[in-house]
Protein backbone atom coordinates (compact mmCIF):
# COMPACT_ATOMS: atom_id res chain seq x y z
CA UNK A 1 0.00 0.00 0.00
CA UNK A 2 1.17 3.63 -1.03
CA UNK A 3 0.99 6.49 1.65
CA UNK A 4 -1.22 8.56 -1.02
CA UNK A 5 -4.21 5.23 -0.47
CA UNK A 6 -3.40 5.25 2.95
CA UNK A 7 -4.47 8.89 3.32
CA UNK A 8 -7.28 8.57 0.95
CA UNK A 9 -8.32 5.03 2.98
CA UNK A 10 -7.88 7.55 5.87
CA UNK A 11 -9.92 10.70 4.86
CA UNK A 12 -8.62 13.90 5.29
CA UNK A 13 -10.01 14.53 9.34
CA UNK A 14 -7.64 11.23 10.35
CA UNK A 15 -6.05 12.95 13.24
CA UNK A 16 -2.49 10.67 12.81
CA UNK A 17 0.89 12.69 12.96
CA UNK A 18 3.05 12.09 10.32
CA UNK A 19 5.30 9.48 12.49
CA UNK A 20 1.82 7.25 13.07
CA UNK A 21 0.78 7.55 9.31
CA UNK A 22 4.33 5.71 8.67
CA UNK A 23 3.82 3.53 11.32
CA UNK A 24 -0.18 2.81 10.31
CA UNK A 25 1.46 2.53 6.60
CA UNK A 26 3.85 -0.03 7.97
CA UNK A 27 0.85 -2.13 9.93
CA UNK A 28 -0.99 -2.24 6.68
CA UNK A 29 1.68 -3.55 4.55
CA UNK A 30 2.07 -6.47 7.12
CA UNK A 31 -1.74 -6.36 6.97
CA UNK A 32 -1.85 -6.98 3.13
CA UNK A 33 1.02 -9.82 3.63
CA UNK A 34 -1.61 -11.95 6.73
CA UNK A 35 -4.57 -11.62 3.70
CA UNK A 36 -2.99 -11.69 0.36
CA UNK A 37 -6.06 -13.49 -1.58
CA UNK A 38 -8.61 -11.40 -3.22
CA UNK A 39 -11.36 -12.28 -1.46
CA UNK A 40 -9.88 -11.13 1.75
CA UNK A 41 -10.38 -7.77 1.27
CA UNK A 42 -13.08 -7.91 4.18
CA UNK A 43 -10.19 -9.29 6.50
CA UNK A 44 -7.52 -6.76 5.38
CA UNK A 45 -10.14 -3.98 6.01
CA UNK A 46 -11.49 -5.13 8.94
CA UNK A 47 -7.35 -4.98 10.33
CA UNK A 48 -6.84 -2.13 8.89
CA UNK A 49 -9.65 -0.70 10.50
CA UNK A 50 -8.89 -1.79 14.13
CA UNK A 51 -4.90 -1.03 13.94
CA UNK A 52 -6.35 2.78 13.29
CA UNK A 53 -8.25 2.66 16.00
CA UNK A 54 -6.56 1.47 18.37
CA UNK A 55 -4.18 4.79 17.52
CA UNK A 56 -7.44 7.45 17.69
CA UNK A 57 -9.55 5.44 20.32
CA UNK A 58 -9.24 3.62 23.75
CA UNK A 59 -8.07 0.19 23.54
CA UNK A 60 -11.26 -1.22 25.31
CA UNK A 61 -13.76 0.66 23.46
CA UNK A 62 -12.41 -1.56 20.01
CA UNK A 63 -11.76 -4.33 22.11
CA UNK A 64 -15.60 -4.21 23.43
CA UNK A 65 -16.73 -3.53 19.67
CA UNK A 66 -15.02 -5.96 18.09
CA UNK A 67 -16.31 -8.66 20.62
CA UNK A 68 -19.81 -7.42 19.79
CA UNK A 69 -19.35 -7.46 16.33
CA UNK A 70 -18.11 -11.19 17.01
CA UNK A 71 -20.93 -12.11 19.30
CA UNK A 72 -23.45 -10.64 17.07
CA UNK A 73 -21.96 -12.81 13.89
CA UNK A 74 -22.03 -15.82 15.93
CA UNK A 75 -25.60 -15.01 16.80
CA UNK A 76 -26.50 -14.61 13.50
CA UNK A 77 -24.63 -17.85 12.03
CA UNK A 78 -26.18 -19.90 14.63
CA UNK A 79 -29.71 -18.28 13.52
CA UNK A 80 -29.62 -19.44 10.40
CA UNK A 81 -27.96 -23.05 11.16
CA UNK A 82 -31.11 -23.28 13.40
CA UNK A 83 -33.18 -22.42 10.27
CA UNK A 84 -31.42 -24.02 7.76
CA UNK A 85 -31.88 -27.07 9.85
CA UNK A 86 -35.60 -27.04 10.25
CA UNK A 87 -35.78 -26.73 7.03
CA UNK A 88 -33.92 -29.44 6.06
CA UNK A 89 -35.84 -31.48 8.64
CA UNK A 90 -39.06 -30.25 6.70
CA UNK A 91 -38.63 -30.31 3.56
CA UNK A 92 -36.52 -33.51 3.26
CA UNK A 93 -39.04 -34.95 5.19
CA UNK A 94 -42.16 -34.16 2.73
CA UNK A 95 -39.95 -35.09 -0.55
CA UNK A 96 -39.67 -31.80 -1.78
CA UNK A 97 -35.65 -32.10 -1.55
CA UNK A 98 -33.38 -34.80 -1.48
CA UNK A 99 -30.26 -34.85 0.67
CA UNK A 100 -27.98 -33.73 -1.93
CA UNK A 101 -30.51 -31.35 -3.65
CA UNK A 102 -31.35 -29.45 -0.31
CA UNK A 103 -27.24 -29.39 0.32
CA UNK A 104 -26.37 -27.46 -2.99
CA UNK A 105 -29.20 -24.92 -2.64
CA UNK A 106 -28.51 -24.07 0.99
CA UNK A 107 -24.56 -24.14 0.51
CA UNK A 108 -23.66 -26.82 3.07
CA UNK A 109 -22.07 -30.11 2.75
CA UNK A 110 -24.05 -33.60 2.55
CA UNK A 111 -22.86 -34.99 5.67
CA UNK A 112 -24.62 -31.71 7.85
CA UNK A 113 -27.49 -32.77 5.89
CA UNK A 114 -27.25 -35.90 6.91
CA UNK A 115 -26.92 -34.96 10.54
CA UNK A 116 -29.79 -32.43 10.59
CA UNK A 117 -32.06 -35.00 9.60
CA UNK A 118 -30.31 -38.85 11.47
CA UNK A 119 -30.92 -36.50 14.36
CA UNK A 120 -34.66 -35.78 13.62
CA UNK A 121 -35.27 -39.38 13.53
CA UNK A 122 -33.31 -40.54 16.35
CA UNK A 123 -34.54 -37.99 18.88
CA UNK A 124 -38.24 -39.27 17.50
CA UNK A 125 -36.98 -43.11 17.90
CA UNK A 126 -35.64 -42.51 21.56
CA UNK A 127 -39.00 -40.28 22.43
CA UNK A 128 -41.18 -42.87 22.02
CA UNK A 129 -38.91 -45.51 23.23
CA UNK A 130 -38.94 -43.48 26.68
CA UNK A 131 -42.51 -43.28 26.23
CA UNK A 132 -42.58 -46.80 26.34
CA UNK A 133 -40.46 -47.23 29.21
CA UNK A 134 -42.57 -44.45 31.01
CA UNK A 135 -45.96 -46.46 30.22
CA UNK A 136 -44.51 -49.63 31.88
CA UNK A 137 -44.27 -50.02 35.83
CA UNK A 138 -41.61 -47.86 36.61
CA UNK A 139 -41.12 -46.23 39.96
CA UNK A 140 -41.61 -42.48 40.13
CA UNK A 141 -38.14 -41.18 40.32
CA UNK A 142 -37.24 -43.70 37.08
CA UNK A 143 -40.66 -41.63 35.39
CA UNK A 144 -39.23 -38.27 36.17
CA UNK A 145 -35.89 -38.54 34.91
CA UNK A 146 -37.71 -40.19 31.76
CA UNK A 147 -39.89 -37.48 31.43
CA UNK A 148 -36.92 -35.06 31.97
CA UNK A 149 -34.68 -36.93 28.98
CA UNK A 150 -37.82 -35.85 26.50
CA UNK A 151 -36.69 -32.39 26.70
CA UNK A 152 -33.13 -32.78 26.24
CA UNK A 153 -32.17 -31.64 22.92
CA UNK A 154 -28.98 -33.32 22.73
CA UNK A 155 -29.60 -36.89 20.59
CA UNK A 156 -26.65 -38.30 22.79
CA UNK A 157 -27.95 -36.91 26.40
CA UNK A 158 -31.71 -38.49 25.39
CA UNK A 159 -29.83 -41.76 24.53
CA UNK A 160 -28.30 -42.10 27.68
CA UNK A 161 -30.72 -41.81 29.68
CA UNK A 162 -32.80 -44.24 27.66
CA UNK A 163 -30.32 -46.66 28.46
CA UNK A 164 -29.91 -46.01 31.76
CA UNK A 165 -33.90 -46.40 32.05
CA UNK A 166 -33.71 -49.64 30.32
CA UNK A 167 -30.87 -51.14 32.25
CA UNK A 168 -33.03 -50.32 35.35
CA UNK A 169 -36.33 -53.02 34.02
CA UNK A 170 -37.33 -56.21 32.28
CA UNK A 171 -40.50 -56.11 31.01
CA UNK A 172 -42.60 -59.05 30.40
CA UNK A 173 -45.88 -57.26 29.49
CA UNK A 174 -44.73 -55.54 26.30
CA UNK A 175 -47.14 -55.20 23.70
CA UNK A 176 -46.89 -56.02 19.39
CA UNK A 177 -43.94 -53.80 18.51
CA UNK A 178 -42.86 -52.01 21.84
CA UNK A 179 -40.12 -54.94 22.22
CA UNK A 180 -38.84 -53.80 18.16
CA UNK A 181 -39.13 -50.44 19.57
CA UNK A 182 -36.94 -50.57 22.64
CA UNK A 183 -34.72 -53.19 20.68
CA UNK A 184 -33.65 -50.47 17.46
CA UNK A 185 -33.73 -47.77 20.40
CA UNK A 186 -31.26 -49.44 22.02
CA UNK A 187 -29.05 -50.27 19.17
CA UNK A 188 -28.93 -46.51 17.72
CA UNK A 189 -28.37 -45.22 21.16
CA UNK A 190 -25.39 -47.99 21.80
CA UNK A 191 -24.42 -46.35 18.68
CA UNK A 192 -24.71 -42.61 19.92
CA UNK A 193 -23.05 -42.91 23.21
Amino acid sequence: MQLHELEAWLGDDHGLTSEQLDELLTEADEIEERYPDADDQAERDAALSAAYRLRVEPVEEVLADFNRQRADARAAEAAASAGLQQAAQSVIHTGHFSEAGFARVAGVDRMTVRKWTQDQKDRALFIDAIYTLIRRDTSKADQAALFEALSIRDTSGQAGVFLAGLSTRTFDDLRDGEQDLLDRAEKRARQIV
